[in-house]
């Protein structure tokens, strides 16, 4: 839909009066600026463009329904933003694509009248019962809107001007002289300002209300009928209208009804289709409650989560929720599952936010922050008291509205194919305006009724652009669809189809996509007198040791509904001890106040001393920490005094605090051994506190007790790949087709599973890109660091393949780049022009959040790739969104981002989509060239009988439209994809390349001929009379004969010849109702021509040779025909252009795959890239090693680590 609210979608920029002129930005210097521009409405020129309208019977409207853009031109005057009534937001996206949005400033002010439309704009006045009304308007007027905008800045005003350009509100400020995006309370505003706030009036919080909007995230259903009535004003489809009436003129009724009908059936089929999308994306993300809020120190009642502002406190019930904001936790823990932002169903504790005199800020404060979206599963209590949180945004601000904004803008999309057939029809409408011309000036000068010559030329437009074109290209995608559905794979846009045909780089997931969901205990290995002792597998047979106590007691585990939950680590970790778990069976108010909230002990049968049982109570906990890398317990073991914390987290963590005399020599060798197989390592630590009692446990500082630890052993777990990974890896790359893990997992666990599933090939070395930003006087520092094949003089080998790089070794072998989301920011932040060679090169991507996925996805495509996504989770949703092709493995919000959703939960569906996409862009190039010959012969035999002013019956176009073309076209796309090995070579997604081009113009070319022979050769019979004009509508002639004769082969011809069958589709005689129909309609079009019967010659009204003589001739010419399209279309076309020489003379430089040169570039460059050692290294691979595992993966800054001499 394109209203003056609307975004106008360009593929190139527009050269209008806005680019010229100086402007202002929104978010100025963000990835999201925009320019914005102020207009004021003009009565003269409001007044002069309604009455060109009028005097264009609304045609121009209709314009301004295509490009609003100009109707904001000729009824406003460009004026400074701070007086504008309206302005035009123009979005560039990599300089190649422009969004417009036109949006209507409006005013809030504190005076009655203007806060009453205020109030309208937060919540329509007649929806409030009338005692809501009046207790809001006792308190009117208001002094003052207090106003969070970007950057931190506050401001405290009467009046407002606003507009909403994304979902999001903008507000003018008189200071900065531009508008500033509004914010919510999680930019400029300290924690302890948090912990200030008491909750509003109902007033205070209607009045933010004005400014915030509701509090939903509401994704607008457009009925039915209105979504008809845009799709009717499409461009195409009122061509469409103009030839209907065309033909209505000329009495061409059955193939105009015909026309309706497909015509009707494409309208509703995209109506029906964008209206269950919008349903569906609706039911997903919208959802409403009720909510408890505070009003002052005492005071609580219940309103809709739609009335909720930023400010508000609100009350975390017991039994959980799901939150429709995102907010500060103030008093109390939250254990909530954060699938929707991670992708991954982990319970995690959330705590309240420490009362410090620092700002809020959302990446350090996320364990006490309760996002939008999020499940809480159950709430911890101090006592009695309620778990309070302070509301920090609402609405499209919060990481849900983000997300969901994520989808309804996402990156525009480049397919050439559907360009190039815009293109396409123009050039047809210069055949037809310079065929309109012909008919014209030949009809004039002999005399023609200007009646008959204007609808004789309205009719050849008719001809050169087929109308039944949209209707044919949607049902080749139908089929598709419906073999896809076959697979369990659905698709929410068909136009993804054809763009999945084209793809030659795909994006996966790691966890959940390539390996199964869960992790595996794959065994320990204890640590005795600082030497690792040989690994253990069979774990509850183990004796009781500190390492045994650990992993029965260092965890977050919780019991709700009957049922351990918790990190599937943590599960997995305790599950193998064998022991048991309790909380005591007492009210969940409580628990704060318990010594002992929960007991861990060994099952009966395995007690050493069964009349004295073991059992250890969970004192107090210290969550996991990202940036720390570790959690820990403080424990008691009943019947002892003394206090014990164990310590689990990175090994890097763990041995930095542990004691040096207690740790390994050989730990670095031992952990390069088990994450180079894939596996996930995480140690533990313990001490016996010494001289703490029960009271000054819960006022220790972390820091104060997680220190000189006894390094007492590793944990080993495993991540099995799915069985069908490797399979659909080898399958891909043999395609030559570009494969990529992307992943919130740490880099070497990353890259063992890239080698496992042969993202990373055997033989290939893999480069780590490690970039760091310094605030001394070097800024920024990147180093590439490797294992495997290098050359240079002073690179001992060490641990087997491991080397230690010097600055200077080059590397010899071919090579596969891996990169932290840590470095890929810091790169594409300070060194932008490095991303290119990394995102060419690069195989694995760690460490990734959801925005840098989409970071990726994007510079693939900007690189000229056509990329696919395919995941599991929400935080996918960004990329899925972003790429050509989002593959969903997962029923929730993924599926909402992705076209295409797979019920079978494995990659297996990749290559499927892939196939089925190639089908379809082959199928929709045959058609679209079997239409446009066809268009174009039609027009070729309309052009040689209006030479002696004859033309085809009616009858004749209408046998040749629906018996041959429509059945064809229709039929066309049933075959199936080819199941034989993926090529290579992708199909063409150019249709104005020289392939195709050269393919149409050698079939008109050979067509024409024969035509035109045919034409001539029955005038050269004895028994021939010429045509005789008698009238605007009688056409029986030989000449006619002839050409429809001869014509009507050539349709059966193209159907064959653009049929292609493999490597992309299978071959034609699979397809046996498109391939009977040829055969039937070949015998007919035979019997027509040699010897059809009386009651056919009169409904065709053709004029039949007395002899068969020129019927055999025209049989030879149909097969001479065929031989001579085939050969072109086989040999020349198939075999030479397409196989041989597609690619000869190609200038990789002037290429819209960019990543040709690059790759040329790099591998014609021996010193990219510059493997490197930093002066400290800071074991920088090492600090990947030692991220084995983590409740949400050990990511983010650390302690100073230990540093080695080994280079990873």
């Amino acid at each position: 839909m394109l209203t003056a609210s609307d975004g106008v979608k360009t593929s190139k920029k527009h050269e209008c009066e806005w680019e010229e002129a100086d402007s202002n930005y929104l978010n100025k210097g963000e990835e999201d600026e925009m320019e914005i521009y102020g207009y004021r409405e003009s009565g003269v020129c409001k007044a002069v463009m309604w009455g060109c309208v009028l005097l264009t019977l609304g045609v121009l409207r209709l314009v301004f329904h295509w490009w609003p853009q100009y109707m904001l031109y000729m009824s406003h005057k460009r004026c400074s933003l701070a007086v504008a009534d309206k302005v035009l937001v123009v979005d560039k996206y990599e300089k190649r694509f422009t969004s417009l949005f036109i949006k209507s400033v409006k005013i809030l002010s504190t005076k009655n009248e203007g806060l009453e439309q205020g109030l309208d704009h937060a919540e329509p006045l007649r929806r409030l019962d009338p005692q809501e009304l009046t207790r809001l308007k006792e308190k009117l007027p208001i002094k003052e809107f207090e106003i969070h905008l970007y950057n931190s800045a506050i401001r405290e005003v009467t009046e407002v001007r606003t507009i909403w350009i994304k979902k999001l509100c903008y507000i003018w400020d008189d200071e900065k002289k531009s508008f500033l995006k509004v914010v919510g309370l999680d930019q400029g505003v300290t924690k302890n300002k948090l912990h200030e706030y008491h909750g509003y009036d109902y007033q205070e919080q209607y009045k933010r209300r004005i400014i915030y909007g509701k509090n939903e995230i509401l994704v607008q259903i457009q009925s039915i009928a209105k979504l008809v009535v845009l799709e009717v004003l499409n461009p195409f489809y009122i061509f469409q209208v103009f030839t209907i009436c065309v033909w209505l003129a000329e009495n061409y009724i059955y193939y105009t009804f015909a026309i309706m009908i497909m015509s009707l059936f494409g309208v509703t089929s995209a109506a029906l289709q964008t209206h269950q999308n919008q349903k569906n994306l609706h039911r997903t993300v919208h959802t409403t409650d009720i909510v408890t809020v505070k009003r002052g120190h005492d005071e609580y009642e219940d309103v809709p989560t739609t009335h909720l502002v930023p400010g508000d406190v609100i009350v975390i019930p017991t039994h959980g929720c799901i939150m429709h904001c995102d907010a500060a936790l103030m008093v109390g823990n939250c254990i909530v599952n954060e699938s929707m932002l991670t992708g991954e169903s982990v319970p995690v504790t959330k705590t309240a936010l420490p009362n410090e005199n620092v700002l809020y800020n959302e990446a350090e404060d996320s364990n006490h922050t309760l996002f939008c979206g999020t499940r809480v599963l159950q709430t911890r209590y101090y006592g009695n008291e309620k778990v309070h949180a302070v509301v920090l945004r609402t609405g499209f601000l919060t990481s849900k509205g983000n997300l969901v904004r994520s989808i309804l803008y996402p990156p525009p999309a480049d397919f050439k194919f559907d360009q190039d057939s815009y293109k396409f029809i123009w050039i047809l409408a210069f055949i037809a305006l310079m065929g309109l011309i012909y008919t014209v000036i030949t009809k004039s000068s002999r005399g023609l009724r200007p009646g008959d010559i204007i609808l004789k030329a309205l009719d050849i437009i008719t001809i050169v652009i087929p109308p039944a074109l949209p209707a044919t290209m949607t049902i080749g995608k139908l089929y598709a669809l419906g073999r896809l559905q076959k697979h369990q794979i659905s698709c929410i846009n068909s136009r993804v189809i054809n763009v999945s045909g084209s793809l030659d780089c795909v994006c996966f997931d790691k966890t959940g996509t390539l390996t199964e969901d869960g992790l595996d205990m794959w065994g320990v290995v204890p640590v005795s007198e600082a030497q690792l002792k040989p690994p253990v597998r069979n774990i509850p047979e183990m004796p009781f040791t500190p390492l045994i106590y650990g992993m029965a007691s260092c965890h977050s585990l919780t019991i709700i509904n009957g049922t351990v939950s918790g990190d599937p680590l943590d599960v997995k970790m305790f599950e193998s001890t064998g022991w048991i778990f309790e909380e005591p069976e007492i009210e969940e108010s409580s628990k704060y106040d318990l010594l002992v909230p929960s007991t861990v002990r060994p099952p009966p049968s395995k007690d050493p001393n069964p009349e004295k049982p073991l059992e250890i109570g969970i004192i107090h906990q210290y969550q996991f920490s990202s940036k720390l890398q570790r959690m820990s317990v403080i424990t008691r073991t009943l019947g002892s005094r003394d206090l014990t914390i164990y310590c689990k987290g990175s090994p890097e963590a763990i041995q930095s605090l542990s004691k040096p005399n207690t740790v390994p020599q050989n730990i670095v060798s031992t952990l390069q051994e088990y994450t180079e197989q894939g596996y996930r390592v995480i140690a533990v630590g313990y001490r016996i506190l010494d001289e703490v009692d029960y009271v000054h446990v819960q006022k220790l500082r972390r820091s104060e007790v997680e220190r000189d630890f006894e390094f007492i052993g590793l944990i080993v777990m495993e991540n099995r790949l799915k069985p069908q990974t490797t399979g659909v890896i080898s399958m891909l790359k043999g395609a030559q087709i570009k494969v990529v893990m992307v992943t919130g997992d740490n880099i070497l666990t990353a890259v063992s599973v890239a080698k496992e599933c042969g993202i990373v090939e055997g033989g290939e070395t893999v480069v780590e890109v490690i970039a760091e930003e310094d605030n001394n006087s070097n800024p920024l520092q990147i180093w590439f660091t490797c294992g495997g094949s290098l050359s240079s003089k002073s690179v001992p080998a060490t641990n087997g393949t491991m080397l230690d790089c010097e600055l200077g070794a080059k590397v010899n072998a071919p090579y596969r780049i891996a990169i932290s989301g840590k470095s890929w920011g810091v790169i594409r932040e300070h060194a932008p022009d490095l991303i290119p060679k990394i995102a060419v090169k690069g195989a694995v991507f760690a460490r990734m959040s959801s925005e840098q996925k989409q970071q990726l996805v994007q510079e693939l495509q900007q690189l000229g790739y056509y990329v696919a996504m395919c995941g599991d989770g929400a935080n996918d949703c960004g990329a899925l969104k972003a790429a050509h092709a989002g593959i969903s493995l997962s029923e929730a919000e993924a599926s909402v981002a992705s076209p295409f959703t797979s019920a079978v939960a494995n990659i297996s569906c990749v290559p499927r989509v892939i196939r089925e996409g190639r089908a379809a862009l082959v199928t929709s190039f045959g058609v679209f060239k079997f239409m446009i010959l066809y268009s174009l012969m039609e027009f070729m035999s309309t052009i040689i009988l209006y030479s002696i002013d004859s033309n085809l019956t009616d009858f004749e176009f209408l046998f040749i439209d629906v018996c041959l073309v429509v059945n064809f076209a229709f039929f066309f796309g049933r075959n199936h994809a080819y199941s034989g090995p993926l090529v290579a070579q992708a199909p063409l997604t150019s249709l104005l390349s020289p392939i195709p081009l050269v393919s149409l113009l050698l079939q008109v070319l050979v067509m024409s001929t024969f035509q035109f022979i045919s034409f001539n050769v029955v005038q050269k019979y004895p028994w021939f009379e010429p045509f005789q004009y008698v009238g605007a509508t009688y056409y029986i002639s030989f000449e006619n004969y002839s050409v429809f004769s001869v014509g009507q082969f050539q349709y059966i011809i193209m159907a064959f010849i653009f049929s292609q069958g493999a490597p992309y589709r299978e071959p034609i005689y699979t397809n046996r109702i498109f391939f009977s129909s040829l055969c039937v309609m070949t015998c007919i079009c035979v019997y027509i021509t040699v010897s059809p019967a009386q009651w056919i010659i009169d409904f065709l009204q053709l004029r039949f040779p007395p002899k068969l003589d020129f019927p055999l001739v025209v049989l030879g010419l149909a097969l001479g025909n065929f031989v001579i399209s085939s050969i072109l279309e086989t040999f020349v076309v198939q075999y030479l252009m397409f196989k041989k020489l597609r690619y000869c003379n190609h200038d990789i430089k002037k290429s819209r795959r960019k990543y040709l040169a690059i790759a040329e570039e790099i591998d014609t460059d021996r010193d990219w890239p510059p493997i490197s050692k930093p002066a400290t290294v800071v074991a920088c691979n090492q600090q990947s090693i030692v991220r084995g595992v983590d409740n949400h993966a050990f990511e983010g800054d650390s302690p100073k680590p230990v540093k080695y001499t080994t280079k990873l």
